[in-house]
Order: structure tokens, then C-alpha cells, then sequence
């Protein structure tokens, strides 16, 4: 649908002031529209994960794009970090402040009472001079008590517009809290883009050293047969260190992004782990539909602004009507006695009445300056406004244009990895026999590294373009409906957190997102002996992801029986449930220390908590049932309990799972430690190998790391451990100066054998050689020196 070409993107109408009308004209942005241009941006990108076409901006997809990605750990990041982030805390704070104000501009229309008691004692009693010379003056006491009463006539409108610039600054501060909170979203998952795209890159680059290190060994050997020089061989070794040390910059890489994420989801750095899977973890839509300019009104930002251009117009209403007259009136009656019994007595009672019309003759200036400041500010903010509008235009265009683009280049750099693919790999053969030289299979290799590092970091662009898409629009959180009579504040879609129903079945997610307990009117809590509160504020949509994310945190947690979500005072008046704001508090405690050990479990978890007894009753709109909450979550396999079952399960399959008969921990043995490197032989090949750690090895396994004693090796993510095969424990020499090795066998017997030269040892190694320092054995044609250890 192809709508208007221009956009009035806002109008300001000064309450009360008659030059308005022509002033309207001058607060008009004029902005292209998108659809113009392009109707749809689609990603031809032909290895791209996708998922269904995209409608922006009214569907659950649009609002909530990353549960369409079927990255579980993204939607995890980022209902944690709802819960979480002090950036938002802040922002809510913000909010509960603005309310305050608000709410004090409102109440500068009321009338104000005053109740007052006074006790004054006056001497001499018949005044000054009364006294004879010599003697001593008499005091009087008098008593008082009464009410004064006063009240501002609003004769020009002026506290209403005081009222209207609180409630539009407290919706102006809800705006920002969203923005926040858009910006906190939209910067996670880039991150965590960017953290996949590391992952890859390092695979990327640790194959790339497996085939060079593979290399070098077949070039010993054929260095010991003469057909390669001294030469070849420092080329290949000077190749291997160019290419690791990409590695440790690239670890550096990620383990900074680690903690930049960690802080961003509000927890301490280093308290946060990560996947070590790719990009082909994220599904991206093929398409988005229905672009349009009005879409910008969506962004938080700009609807925060707008707030602010309104409480600015209420502001200088406010300012102009402060030069005009002003009737005020005021009226007390009080009691006033020498003797307290008199109080209240009608022969005692006094009262006033009085009407004030007061306006100002001179104050140097100061009221006209307030009104030109009000103006200023009202002129800032709409080129702040237009600023904003112009800046979201550019972003969604940018966005727009990375996307039209990244398909074709994606396409174009995938054609160009997988030809240095068949470069590298008919290389190999061609250089086995001769058909090239060293220098040109070498140069193939290291392409196919470089061609392949740069499609990680275009694919990285076109995910991030997404993101950047997203948030252009006002995409990425649900629109916030603060609806009233003008159109700045009209929702642009019905939908709010609770329409958010279960994805539909074509889509990557399945999972419900609906937390069941929110109640249709909040109810009165009467009783609990002790109880946790959260620190901070929460609007549904952080209430619901906090639920969610509660069980996926804690292996348990009991004894905390109820969440009571109460009502805290911030909503606007007139407006939809989703501008209502809340306190999370915990229930089931029946000792202080019991809460107080529960609360220190939260806080271990980055989850600042305060113990307290309630001293009066409050209101509560919403009641989760833990242990129902925490089953659900079980069965549905997200909660902490469920990853933890099934990676035992997933622990005790692979360990009965056989190759050949064989279990994967007895695939390989362990030979020899040396530096980063482990000498390890394949136990149904009997082949000798050296592997640096983080290589991978048969079925998908991984040498994970290594120490003087023993290696750690990894399948299907479970942990083996391998102890060396042999132990040189000492040379000895015999009768005839013969010598023998003496060495114990690694495996459970622990038993020790003696061997001389020539013997054969396990996998058909034979021993070549034995030293005062080492014995050389040789695995078909492949030598490992075994040190001798005194």
C-alpha cells in the first residue's frame, strides 16, 4: 500500500494564543516517502536463513522481531537485560520523579487550607508605658487555633496549562524510557551478532591452522626424503604463525564483546557465558512489506520529543498568562482565648474574608523573560524534533540500502569463498603430484582463509542492517498506546503486550510468551510475615520477561511461594494498561533469616533485592504461582532444572555412544604434551598426529585444552580426559652396555615394562632410538621423542 507522497509529521497549536493559526506553517516537516522508493526490501542472499515475510509494522514479528530469529539465547539476553539493565532503572526512576511533578502541577489548581495553632504571651499588658517607675510588668498569655483557607481563580487558564505540561513531561519521560529501552535492545542483539560472527571467525581461522600444521607434518616427512628444502619448510612455518596470530586477537575480540554484552543485560563482566555456535544460529526474515514514512512516528524518540513540543506550548501558555492579572481568594476563621478552656467558644470565634487582584506594575523585566525563554525552549525542541525525524529518515534509509545491497555482494563473496574452496583443495592433489609448486598451494590456502573471514563479516553487516532496520521504524518493542484526543498520542495499532498470543506455527518459535496471572482489577493484599521486594519498577512488558526469565536463572526457587506484582501510582489518567507501572515482590517467607538467604541467592545473580514485613496492605494486579511457573517452564524445557537434565542425558548417551564399537573417549590416546600441542594417536587407525589446542578432531570432537600431564578432549559437548599412553620413568644399560627404557604403561593397570631398541610398542610404534634424554619411537614414519623423566 502506497501511502501519501509527504508526511505532516507534527503540528503544534499554542493553547490559547490567537496568532496560532499563522504560526502552524512554520512547524510543518515535510518528509519523503519511503514507498516511493522502494514497496519492500528483500534478502536474495541465497545460504541466508529466512523466515516468513514480514508485515510491518502492526504484527507481533515486527514488534517483537527477535523471537522470530530461533536463537533461544538472544530472547534469554534480552528478557534478562529487560529485568536487569540500570540504564533502564534509571529511565523508570525518571518516570516515578516526572509522576511526582505531575502531580504537584495538578494540585496548583486546588485550594489550599491551612491549619494553624499559635500560644503568645505579651507583657506589659496594658502597653508600652503602663508600667510605674520601680515596678515589675505583668505578662498575658493569649491562645489561637483556626484555618485559612486559599484559593488562585484560574481566570485565564493558567494552572490548567500548568497541569497539562506535567502530564505531557510525565509522557514525554515514559517516551525516553522506551527509547531506552529500543536502544538497550537493539545494541544487544548487534552485540550479540557480533559475538556469533567472532565464533566463526575463529573456527575459520583454527581450521585454517589445522591445515597449515597438516601441512607442515607431510612436508617433514618429505623434507627426511629430500623432496622438500629448508626453505619450503620456514615458509610453512612462517604461514602458520601469520595465521595464528589472528587467533589471539580474535579471542581478545570476543572476550571483551563477552563482557560489553554482560554489562548491557546488567550483570557483572565476566558473570555471563556464551555460546560458541556461529551466525547459522539466527533466522532472518526474506522480506519486509509495507514501508512507510509514517512508520517514524512509531519511534519512541520522536514521540518523546513531540511530548516535550507540547509541554513546551503548555509552558509558555503558563509564562504569557503569568503577565496578566491574577484574583485570589483567601478567608479565615479562627478561635482565639486567654484561657484554653474558652477554646471554641462563639464568643471567642474570628474570621476574615478577602478577595486580592493583584498584577504585576514592575518586576524589571523578569516575566517577559520567562516568556522568551519559554519560547526558546518551545523553538529548540521543534528543531530538535525535526533533527530527530530527519536522523530516523537517514537510519531507515541506510538500513534499507545495507540490505538491498548485502544479498548480491553476500552472493557474490559466497562464489568467491567456494571457488578458493576448490582452489584449495584440488591444490592439495596437484601439489601431491607435482602440478604445482609449494609457494602456489600455499597461496590457495591462505585465500580461502581471507575469502572466507570476509563472508563472516559481510554476513555479520546484513544481520546488523537488520537490527538497524528494525529500530529505524520503532520496531523491536511493543507500541506503547497512550491514546487522548490528540494525534501525537494516538496508537498507531491496537496491539499491546497482551495481544502478544502464542507465534504462529510457521514461524521459527512455537513457544507461548503470555504469562498467565495478570488480573483484570488489582485486589487488596492483606497478610504475609515477611516478605523480598525487588529494587526498581517495572512496566508489563519487563513483568512478563522477568517471569519468564526467573526459572531459566535458578535451579530452584523455594521457598519464595508467590509473585505479587503491586500497582505503583504512575499511570495517566485515561490511558491504556500498558502505561501502568509496578514492583515485583516475593511471598512464602516464614523467618527473616529465610528471606534474607533467599534474597542473597538473587543478589549473587546480579539481582539487587531488599527483606522487608509489610506494615499496611497494598494493591496487587497480578499473582504467579512459583511452582506452577517453574513446572511450566520444565515441561516446556527452558528452565535452569531442564538444561541441566538434559545435558546429563545428552552426557550419559555420549558415553555410550560407540564409532565402530569403540566409546568417543577411547577414540584417541594421549602420547605427548608439548607447549600448546598434544601428540595424539587414533585408536582405530593407529595414525600419529600432533593437534595445537582447539583443534578439531574425528565426529566433531575438540582438543580442548592441555597441561604437562594430560589432555582434555570434547564431543558432543561432553569432557574427556586422556593420560599419556607412556611414561619414560629412566634409561638403564644391562650387560653389554645394552640399554633399556624403562616405562610405565599409562592406561589402568599402571604396570611397568622395559623395552630395547627395536621393540615395537602400541599401534605398531617401533623404538628407534634411546637416549640419556629421551626414546624416539616411530608411528608409520611419523617420530615422537618421549623425554625421560628423572
Amino acid at each position: 500500500m502506497i501511502v501519501r507522497n509527504f508526511l505532516l509529521i507534527f503540528f503544534l497549536v499554542l493553547a490559547g494564543c490567537a496568532s496560532a493559526p499563522d504560526e502552524l506553517s512554520d512547524d510543518i516537516v515535510a518528509v519523503p516517502e519511503l514507498a516511493d522508493d522502494v514497496s519492500s526490501v528483500t534478502n536474495d542472499a541465497p545460504f541466508a536463513n529466512k523466515n516468513p515475510v514480514i508485515h510491518v509494522p502492526d504484527d507481533e514479528s515486527f514488534n517483537l522481531w527477535w523471537r522470530y530469529t530461533g536463537n533461544n539465547e538472544l530472547e534469554l539476553l534480552i528478557d534478562r537485560a529487560l529485568t536487569n539493565s540500570q540504564t533502564l532503572q534509571i529511565a523508570a526512576q525518571q518516570i516515578v520523579q516526572a509522576k511526582a511533578l505531575a502531580v504537584q502541577a495538578g494540585a496548583a489548581g486546588s485550594p489550599s487550607v491551612t491549619a494553624q495553632a499559635s500560644y503568645s504571651e505579651e507583657a506589659p499588658t496594658a502597653g508600652i508605658g503602663s508600667v510605674p517607675r520601680g515596678s515589675t510588668a505583668q505578662s498575658q498569655g493569649e491562645y489561637e487555633v483556626g484555618l485559612i483557607g486559599r484559593y488562585q481563580l484560574d481566570l485565564w487558564g493558567q494552572n490548567a496549562s500548568l497541569a497539562q505540561s506535567g502530564e505531557l513531561k510525565l509522557k514525554r519521560a515514559i517516551f525516553q524510557y522506551d527509547a531506552q529501552r529500543l536502544e538497550l535492545i537493539s545494541q544487544l542483539a548487534k552485540s550479540y551478532f557480533e559475538y556469533l560472527s567472532l565464533n566463526d571467525r575463529i573456527r575459520n581461522t583454527r581450521e585454517t591452522e589445522e591445515a597449515l600444521t597438516s601441512m607442515l607434518l607431510a612436508m617433514q616427512d618429505r623434507y627426511d626424503q629430500g623432496d622438500a628444502t629448508v626453505v619450503e619448510m620456514q615458509i610453512q612455518r612462517s604461514a602458520i604463525f601469520s595465521s595464528r596470530v589472528r587467533l589471539p586477537t580474535l579471542l581478545k575480540d570476543r572476550q571483551q564483546l563477552e563482557f560489553a554484552i554482560a554489562r548491557l543485560v546488567g550483570v557483572a563482566p565476566g558473570q555471563l557465558k556464551l555460546t560458541d555456535k556461529g551466525l547459522s544460529t539466527v533466522a532472518m526474515p526474506d522480506a519486509v512489506r509495507g514501508l512507510s514514512t509514517a512508520y517514524l512516528l512509531r519511534r519512541p524518540d520522536i514521540r518523546a520529543i513531540e511530548s516535550g513540543m507540547l509541554a513546551a506550548d503548555a509552558d509558555l501558555d503558563v509564562a504569557r498568562k503569568a503577565l496578566l492579572p491574577g484574583l485570589t481568594l483567601s478567608a479565615g476563621i479562627s478561635s482565639g482565648v486567654r484561657n484554653p478552656a474558652d477554646l471554641f467558644q462563639p464568643n471567642t470565634l474570628l474570621w476574615n474574608a478577602l478577595g486580592t487582584l493583584s498584577a504585576s506594575v514592575f518586576d524589571g523585566g523578569a516575566g517577559e523573560q520567562n516568556v522568551k525563554f519559554a519560547q526558546a525552549v518551545r523553538n529548540e525542541l521543534v528543531e530538535s524534533y525535526a533533527n530527530t525525524v530527519y536522523n530516523g529518515l537517514s537510519a531507515a534509509r541506510t538500513a534499507i540500502t545495507e540490505l538491498e545491497f548485502s544479498g548480491e555482494r553476500l552472493s557474490m563473496q559466497q562464489e568467491s569463498a567456494e571457488a578458493a574452496k576448490v582452489a584449495q583443495d584440488f591444490g592439495f592433489e596437484s601439489y601431491s603430484v607435482g602440478g604445482i609448486d609449494f609457494l602456489t598451494y600455499l597461496d590457495s590456502m591462505q585465500s580461502y582463509q581471507e575469502r572466507m573471514d570476509v563472508l563472516h563479516q559481510f554476513e555479520l553487516e546484513y544481520y546488523q542492517a537488520f537490527v538497524d532496520f528494525y529500530a529505524s521504524l520503532g520496531g523491536g518493542i511493543p507500541y506503547r498506546s497512550i491514546s487522548e484526543t490528540s494525534p501525537v498520542f494516538k496508537a498507531g495499532t491496537d496491539r499491546s503486550t497482551d495481544s502478544v498470543k502464542v507465534l504462529p506455527a510457521a514461524t521459527v518459535s512455537t513457544r507461548s510468551y503470555v504469562v498467565d496471572g495478570w488480573m483484570d482489577e488489582p485486589e487488596n493484599f492483606t497478610s504475609s510475615p515477611w516478605m523480598v521486594k525487588l529494587m526498581g519498577v517495572y512496566d508489563h512488558f519487563a513483568v512478563d520477561a522477568l517471569v519468564r526469565d526467573l526459572p531459566r536463572r535458578y535451579e530452584s526457587l523455594e521457598p519464595a511461594k508467590e509473585i505479587l506484582i503491586e500497582v505503583v501510582d504512575v499511570n495517566l489518567v485515561g490511558a491504556e494498561a500498558d502505561t501502568h507501572w509496578y514492583s515485583v515482590n516475593f511471598t512464602g517467607f516464614l523467618s527473616e533469616q529465610e528471606a534474607q538467604r533467599w534474597c542473597t541467592q538473587m543478589r549473587n545473580q546480579q539481582q539487587r533485592c531488599v527483606v522487608y514485613q509489610p506494615e499496611e496492605n497494598f494493591d496487587v494486579i497480578a499473582r504467579f504461582d512459583i511452582p506452577a511457573m517453574e513446572k511450566r517452564a520444565y515441561y516446556a524445557g527452558e528452565s535452569y532444572l531442564a538444561r541441566r537434565h538434559r545435558a546429563e542425558q545428552q552426557a550419559k548417551t555420549s558415553e555410550n555412544k560407540t564409532v565402530d564399537g569403540m566409546k568417543y573417549g577411547q577414540l584417541y590416546s594421549l602420547i605427548k604434551i608439548e607447549g600448546r600441542y598434544a601428540w595424539l594417536i587414533g585408536n582405530r587407525s593407529h595414525t600419529v598426529r600432533r593437534f595445537p589446542v582447539g583443534a578439531s578432531l574425528a565426529y566433531k570432537g575438540k582438543l580442548k585444552s592441555v597441561n604437562r600431564n594430560r589432555a582434555i578432549i570434547s564431543f558432543e559437548h561432553r569432557d574427556y580426559l586422556l593420560r599419556p599412553l607412556y611414561l619414560v620413568e629412566a634409561v638403564e644399560e644391562g650387560s653389554g652396555k645394552q640399554r633399556f627404557a624403562r616405562m610405565r604403561w599409562g592406561g589402568k593397570s599402571g604396570e611397568v615394562y622395559y623395552h630395547r631398541l627395536g621393540e615395537r610398542l602400541y599401534g605398531g610404534g617401533v623404538i628407534k632410538a634411546i637416549n640419556d634424554k629421551d626414546v624416539v619411537v616411530e608411528w608409520k614414519g611419523q617420530r615422537v621423542s618421549l623425554p625421560v623423566r628423572n
